[in-house]
């Protein structure tokens, strides 16, 4: 399972890259010293306890200024999207 996410993970940090709208760590960092954003480690530690299912990754959208992690859940990916300004969750949807 370490493994799994290990390599959920590495795909998310690929997408960043290739994805013109999703900032790379160095700019979240620069936005979180800035006061713009807040971090990413409170909002990560309650969106996970708040759903259930196997925790697969996480994004920054650069653009919209939102996190938007992701998780498994028998069978189906769950996209919570959440306020990196705020941290308040504003869409849970379920992809099929």
């Amino acid at each position: 399972m370490c493994v799994r996410i290990f390599l959920s993970f590495l795909s998310g940090l690929a997408l960043l890259a290739a994805s013109p709208a999703f900032a790379g760590p160095n700019d979240v960092h620069d936005m979180v010293r800035a006061g713009e954003i807040m971090p990413l480690e409170p909002i990560q530690r309650r969106v996970m306890q708040e759903n259930r299912g196997e925790y697969v990754g996480v994004q920054f959208d650069h653009n919209s200024r939102t996190y938007r992690f992701r998780f498994l859940k028998d069978g189906n990916l769950i996209n919570v999207d959440v306020d990196a300004r705020t941290g308040t969750p504003i869409r849970r949807r379920q992809s099929f």
